[in-house]
């Protein structure tokens, strides 16, 4: 008895699905194998220099590809114009027969520009071995110093492929003789004859070049330095004497600058001097904490004053359970007959958008961001106290604004500098006296408005009695201070309560909360409502001061080289 099995149709559709995957992997690791294997090396890459008695370099580049996989198509060598004045008498051959010029098969191109080109184009070539030949002729090849030098990069800095073994055969007139015996930049066996010098090296690998140097006597081979020798050292020349210029326009717009800087110091100068602010235990006066803020230069007048109204009962704090365990706090307005302070009704007013009494403390930031009623409010109580100066505000924002302006400018001139210069350069032009004097003048200006800027920020807008109350508040933060760090003793048990705003205010409620924390005894205040669920320890009000701290610091931040070169390769 025989026994037929039909396949299952889900495990045949199975089956073709996974065939047809196997296939696409196949089709893209079949092509990545196909170029992996096509590789290629140089057996021989010889290089023949013929200088003539006229500097004259007449070279002959043999080199002997060993082609592994394929197809090739074409080999290609770029002569880099590099310290030399014209290359000419370009002519290709392959495997010993010249080739015509043209873009087919068994062709060259020879294209003109910096750097020249020359494509052999080659039938697809795969497993095969051909010999490239290049001749050239060099005009300008050889500098002059103390001596007449040859200094030819035989084997460009660039080649995509190793080379087994090169030759560099340097041959000069009869007549001639070197300074001293030619040099190769790697190791080499070096052959001497009375006509020249022959190098010998192996195991080249990529992008590895060979520069073959040789000095004759001074006026052996050329009367005077080629052109574009002469072009770069009238150019250093130039570039020299320009900086001098530049130098000098630098020194000569930073003490003009340096006396505007005086003269304005001069014209804001305080009369008397402020002492140094003293550690003092009890508050200077009854204060609003956002006038003590703007009055110190604190940047967080506003969470003191977010404290304050809350110990009035106009405010309350709500903890609330967020994600992954963490706590948000909100704000909630709450209604009161107490009068409110201007600035304070302004707090409240950026703050709270009507018909709205609750707020995200992480919010407060970006409410008062550009909020000038506030700001303004503040000043102007300030300015009632005699304490604040507009017109010294006003002062300072022409020098900010204008300093910035001095900055813009600088790097004009800076920037116009060297691309004037740059363009001066490119053309030959002998004199760079104008674009480097452009490029010091800038950086001299540069300098001057960035300490202007630091003059101009340093600027106070109190009034002398202003900065004299200043002090007497900053010796207050001092206090605090060192009471948060436990240097000073704790005399009174409100204490915590009492100065949380002003520790708010100089930046110190973590550190305050904190510190009574670890004294324990204070009790929370009426005004903050811990999470439901919590346990409303002294914990939750140290998160809430740390937050206050982060939303105040958010809402303040607002060798010589050698001639020729290039590159060569296949594909």
């Amino acid at each position: 008895m025989s026994e037929t099995t039909t396949s299952n149709p889900s495990e045949v559709d199975m089956l073709r699905r996974l065939l047809a995957l196997v296939m696409v992997l196949a089709g893209l690791w079949l092509p990545a194998t196909a170029q992996a294997a096509k590789t290629y090396h140089a057996e021989r890459y010889d290089v023949q220099l013929v200088l003539g008695p006229d500097g004259t370099l007449d070279v002959t580049e043999t080199i002997v590809f060993v082609f592994e996989g394929g197809p090739f198509t074409y080999v290609f060598r770029e002569l880099a114009y590099m310290e030399l004045d014209s290359i000419d008498q370009v002519q290709a051959a392959l495997d010993g027969q010249a080739l015509s010029p043209g873009a087919g098969p068994g062709q060259a191109e020879i294209e003109a520009g910096r750097p020249l080109k020359v494509i052999w184009h080659l039938p697809p070539t795969s497993d095969a071995s051909h010999t490239f030949t290049l001749t050239y002729r060099v005009r300008g090849a050889v500098r002059q110093s103390d001596a007449d030098a040859l200094i030819w990069r035989a084997i460009p800095e660039e080649h995509e492929y190793a080379i087994k073994a090169a030759t560099v055969t340097l041959t000069y007139p009869p007549s001639l003789r070197p300074l001293e015996t030619p040099t190769l930049n790697r190791a080499a066996t070096v052959e001497t004859t009375t006509a020249g010098v022959a190098f010998m090296a192996s195991g080249l690998d990529e992008d590895e070049d060979v520069i073959v140097t040789a000095r004759f006597p001074k006026g052996s081979l050329i009367a005077a330095p080629p052109a574009w020798q002469a072009r770069a050292e009238a150019r250093a020349a130039a570039t020299a004497q320009a900086w001098l210029f530049g130098l000098a326009a630098a020194v000569v717009t930073v003490i003009g600058g340096a006396a505007a800087l005086g003269l304005i110091a001069r014209a804001y100068r305080r009369e008397g001097t402020v002492e140094a602010p003293l550690s003092t235990p009890l508050p200077p006066g009854d204060l609003p904490p956002a006038l003590v803020g703007r009055l110190t230069g604190q940047a967080n007048g506003v969470m003191g004053a977010l404290f304050d109204l809350a110990q009035r009962g106009r405010l309350e704090i709500h903890e609330q359970a967020g994600w992954l365990g963490t706590k948000q706090h909100h704000l909630e307005l709450k209604p009161g007959d107490e009068p409110l302070r201007a600035h304070e009704q302004a707090l409240l007013d950026a703050l709270f958008k009507p018909g709205r009494t609750t707020l995200a403390l992480s919010e407060v930031p970006m409410r008062l961001a550009g909020h000038r009623p506030f700001e303004q409010a503040v000043e102007a109580e300030l300015t009632a106290r005699g304490w604040f100066d507009p017109e010294r505000k006003a002062a300072r924002i022409r020098l900010v604004m204008g300093w910035m302006f001095g900055l813009f400018v600088s790097l004009g001139l800076f920037l116009a500098g060297i691309a004037w210069g740059g363009a001066a350069a490119e053309a030959g032009r002998d004199s760079l006296i104008a674009p480097a004097a452009l490029v010091g003048a800038g950086a001299g200006l540069f300098l001057v408005s960035l300490v202007g800027l630091i003059q101009a920020g340093s600027l106070s807008t109190l009034t002398e009695a202003g900065e004299a109350e200043a002090a007497r508040w900053k010796g207050f933060g001092q206090y605090l201070k060192d009471v948060s760090r436990g240097r000073e003793p704790v005399t009174r048990p409100d204490y915590f309560e009492r100065y949380l705003a002003l520790a708010a205010v100089f930046g110190l409620g973590a550190a305050w909360a904190r510190h009574f924390q670890k004294l324990g005894g204070a009790p929370l205040p009426v005004w903050f409502h811990a999470a439901a669920g919590g346990h409303g320890d002294f914990g939750a009000i140290v998160a809430v001061m740390a937050a206050s701290d982060s939303s105040a610091a958010s809402a303040a931040g607002g060798a010589a080289g050698a001639s020729g070169g290039g590159a060569s390769g296949a594909g």
